[in-house]
């Protein structure tokens, strides 16, 4: 506590070592949080991305109207560790009759393959309208606990999309955004829909 003067007054001002053991107590407290919840996202998204890629895992289907192709993800890294040079990408499903990718578990990127896909089906679109331009929509993942991570999953997957098809130079300036859509039912780790306009 602050200390007194020789005369026995009050001093107003709060010394120097209790403000500073308040500092570091608030700092610690907040780093203490921080830990907790990473260690909880970690644990969380560790549990998701537990399978491995074989040929079994790799499935098409054709049908005359729709072809729908799923491809799981590969998720190198075991446990809370992390690497590098590893990359994790998403399970999802592919229908192209509708162009929509729909997600199965909350990871950001595509598998090359998948880009692959897209980028055939995109470019069938190309051949009968040579002047068409996409419109990519995301729908969230209902499966994430934090609106924040949420928000950040599907800004992620959109980008990711619209860089990989762009880098593709039949569709160099043929790709928009549209982040604010109607949500669609039924898909638990959200979409990506593309539309042609």
């Amino acid at each position: 506590m602050a200390g007194g003067g020789d005369d026995g007054e009050m001093n107003p001002y709060i010394s120097y070592v209790d403000l500073f053991s308040s500092v570091i107590l608030v700092l610690l407290l907040f780093v203490l949080i921080m830990f907790v919840n990473v260690g909880y996202y970690m644990q969380f998204n560790s549990k998701e991305s537990k399978q491995e890629v074989s040929p079994k895992n790799i499935s098409s289907s054709t049908k005359e109207v729709n072809t729908t192709v799923t491809i799981q993800s590969s998720s190198p890294s075991e446990g809370n560790t992390l690497s590098k040079n590893t990359e994790q990408v998403a399970d999802v499903e592919f229908k192209e009759s509708d162009l929509m990718v729909i997600f199965k578990n909350n990871e950001y990127f595509l598998s090359k393959e998948m880009i692959s896909i897209v980028s055939k089906a995109m470019d069938k679109v190309l051949k009968t309208r040579p002047n068409a331009t996409f419109v990519i929509s995301v729908g969230d993942s209902k499966k994430l606990i934090s609106s924040t991570q949420t928000k950040q999953v599907s800004l992620g997957r959109i980008l990711s999309l619209k860089n990989s098809l762009e880098s593709v130079q039949t569709f160099k300036n043929k790709i928009k955004i549209n982040y604010k859509t109607p949500e669609k039912t039924g898909f638990e780790f959200g979409y990506l829909k593309i539309d042609v306009k």
